[in-house]
This record gives C-alpha cells, sequence and structure tokens, in this order.
C-alpha cells in the first residue's frame, strides 16, 4: 500500500483515534488505528470495541492495501513532521514507511486481518430509529448533561447519557450520577416517539470531539444495541449500556417554596473562593440566603474558615442549606457569565432546582448534604 497525504489532514483523521485506543489492553490491535486506501481516499478507524470511529481523508492513492499501526505513536510522529506531503507505505513484514520531506520513519506494525470489524449503519433495517440534531443545538446538549455522568463503573445505568424522543418534535437527554441529575429538551425534526437508550460516556465524549466546531447537522441512528453518530467525513459507532435508567421525573420537585435569582459570574466566583478551605472528599459549602444577599460559607476545622456575600433577589423565608460545591461549580462553568440563574428551594433537606432563566427546557438537580 502506498499514498500521499497532506499532513493536516492526516492529523485530522489520527485525532479523532486517540480518545478511543486502550491505553493499557490485553489485545495488542485495540492500540492501533487501521489505515485502508482505496481509489479515491484513505479511511482511518480505531475501536475499543465498545465504541468506534472511521473517518475518510483526502489522498493520492498509488497502491491500495491496508495496514495498522500503533494509533499514538503515529499521531505523535505527523505532529512533528512539516507542514506538507507525507507519504505512507506499507513494507514487509508488517513495517511501515512514512516519509516527509527529509524526515524518515519506520516503524512496526501489526496484520489488519486481526483488526476487529466495525458495526456499519444500515439504511434498510426496519428496527431504525434517526434523528438529524444540528450540531450547535447537540454541543450545547452535551456540554449542559456530560459533566452529571456517574464515574462509578458498578452503576453501569448511570455511566451514560439517555437519549429519549418524548415527543415527535422533541429530543431530551438526561445524566445523573445519583446527587445530582441535568436534563435538556430541544426540538428538532419530526419523527416518531421512541423510547430512551443510555449512551456510554465515552461515546458521547467522542460525539462531543466530532462537533466541537460548524453549525451544519449530526444524524443519530439508533439499531438493535448500536448508536451510530455520522457527520460528513466521519462516523462513530458505540454499543448501547445495558440496563434501565432511573425515573428521572420522580426526582424532580414539582413546586419551589422559595426562589433564588443570582447571576451565574457572582455565585460561581464566591463558590470558588469559599471552595478552597473546604474538604477535599465532601467539597461542602453552606448558603445563607434572605432577601437580598447571600452569604457562601465553609468552615473546615483542619485549613480553616471562608465567608463571601453577594447580592441576590430571594423570594421565600431566611434559611440555610448545604451543597457539594462542585456540583455546583460543574454546572455554572457551562453557563454563559452573563446569564442569571433560578434556584428553588423547599426546605433544608430537598434538592434544588436550578433553571437558567429564559430556558425552561433545561434544569438541573442537585442534592442538599448536611454540614
Amino acid at each position: 500500500m502506498e499514498f500521499t497525504i497532506d499532513r493536516d489532514e492526516l492529523i485530522q483523521g489520527l485525532y479523532l483515534t486517540q480518545g478511543i485506543v486502550e491505553r493499557r489492553t490485553t489485545i495488542p490491535i485495540l492500540a492501533n488505528v487501521m489505515v485502508e486506501s482505496s481509489g479515491d481516499g484513505v479511511s482511518m478507524s480505531a475501536t475499543d470495541q465498545e465504541v468506534g470511529v472511521r473517518r475518510r481523508c483526502e489522498a493520492k492513492v498509488k497502491k491500495k492495501g491496508a495496514l495498522t499501526a500503533s494509533a499514538r505513536k503515529l499521531y505523535e510522529i505527523v505532529r512533528e513532521c512539516p507542514v506538507g506531503s507525507i507519504v505512507v507505505r506499507s513494507l514487509e513484514n508488517t513495517w511501515i514507511e512514512l516519509a516527509s520531506g527529509k524526515s524518515r520513519f519506520k516503524i512496526v506494525g501489526l496484520d489488519p486481518k486481526e483488526f476487529p470489524a466495525m458495526p456499519t449503519a444500515s439504511r434498510d433495517r426496519d428496527d431504525q430509529q434517526t434523528v438529524t440534531v444540528p450540531v450547535v443545538m447537540l454541543r450545547e446538549m452535551i456540554q449542559r448533561t456530560l459533566f452529571a455522568v456517574s464515574s462509578d463503573e458498578t452503576r453501569m445505568n448511570l455511566s451514560g447519557i439517555f437519549f429519549e424522543r418524548p415527543e415527535p418534535t422533541k429530543l431530551r437527554i438526561v445524566a445523573t450520577d445519583g446527587h445530582r441529575l441535568s436534563m435538556i429538551t430541544r426540538a428538532v425534526d419530526a419523527g416518531t416517539s421512541a423510547s430512551g437508550v443510555i449512551i456510554p460516556r465515552k461515546g458521547v465524549a467522542e460525539i462531543s470531539k466530532v462537533i466541537e466546531q460548524g453549525d451544519d447537522a449530526v444524524q443519530i441512528a439508533l439499531q438493535g444495541g448500536v448508536a451510530h453518530a455520522s457527520r460528513g467525513l466521519v462516523e462513530l459507532s458505540m454499543r448501547l449500556v445495558e440496563g434501565e435508567f432511573p425515573d428521572y421525573k420522580q426526582v424532580v420537585p414539582q413546586k419551589s417554596k422559595s426562589r433564588l435569582r443570582v447571576g451565574v459570574e457572582p455565585l460561581l466566583a464566591a463558590l470558588r473562593r469559599v471552595s478552597i478551605v473546604s474538604s477535599e472528599r465532601t467539597r461542602g459549602v453552606k448558603l445563607q440566603m434572605n432577601a437580598s444577599v447571600l452569604e457562601v460559607s465553609s468552615i473546615n476545622p483542619d485549613i480553616g474558615e471562608a465567608t463571601d456575600e453577594i447580592a441576590v433577589e430571594y423570594d421565600g423565608e431566611p434559611m440555610s442549606i448545604g451543597f457539594n460545591a462542585k456540583y455546583l461549580m460543574d454546572l455554572l462553568g457551562v453557563l454563559a457569565e452573563s446569564s442569571q440563574v433560578e434556584i428553588g428551594f423547599n426546605d433544608e433537606v430537598s434538592p434544588g432546582v436550578i433553571r437558567c432563566e429564559g430556558d425552561q427546557d433545561f434544569l438541573y438537580v442537585v442534592m442538599p448534604m448536611r454540614l
């Protein structure tokens, strides 16, 4: 196999493989990227057998074929090559040669026949459900939910984001780790209402990379136990998480007795300052509210204490409630600094409900903690 490709084009193809290939694996081929050349270009694929990516790249193909090489090492080499064309060719015994200007590299590959097959989307299947989502919209939806996914590997049903279509013209995604829940709903093209599926955290993170820029659309297709996301030259495949997602509707309080209105920027700044002295394990802070002032405080016997005050609008009886500061800062960090949030409370032991003013289709529920 032999082809010539622009360095930047090759970097773009290899970039998407970096988050998928396994750093430590008992199956060596899973650390490799598969490069296949055909008449109109090359495709680059990587998989960990749960999530896979394939990207088409423009190239001048001299000889068709396939090869596999360490995805990380190949990416490092190409990144250091000068701007211009790179010639890639396969040698005997699965060795690979790269030539860029006066630089030459020879690296060891593995037999491409060992590379596992990746599932591909079929347009003819009767069980396929598809939705087309504008990139800007999906980027916002993922940004506001991915941080709330559980990192506890024993709770598989919380290890991904829940995608569903509650109405034919709505897409909703929900994430929770049992301590906080983030839910966002947006209008999409008409389709059919569909029961929800859980897309794994790693798969959603890779979708985020694919939609980092641009304002076109991405298509998500569900077939059996696999989700496919495609945009332009890139296709992602990921096995869905097995298990039943919790009934998130039961977690959301229907009413709030008290409401606090505050700017994102001053609240985030106060939490960052006060949480410096909080416990490394619990990150606990206390919110003390009255009609016009919010006092944020933290006491840590091993370090000291801190307080901060910010101007707010508060509708309710004076009260204090404790929260994990990280749970609040994770949300505020993905919102526009100039925006305002409304936090609803019932009492010191009930969850708080945070909404962005002017966006009733997004909410964040966070459980309180005793301090």
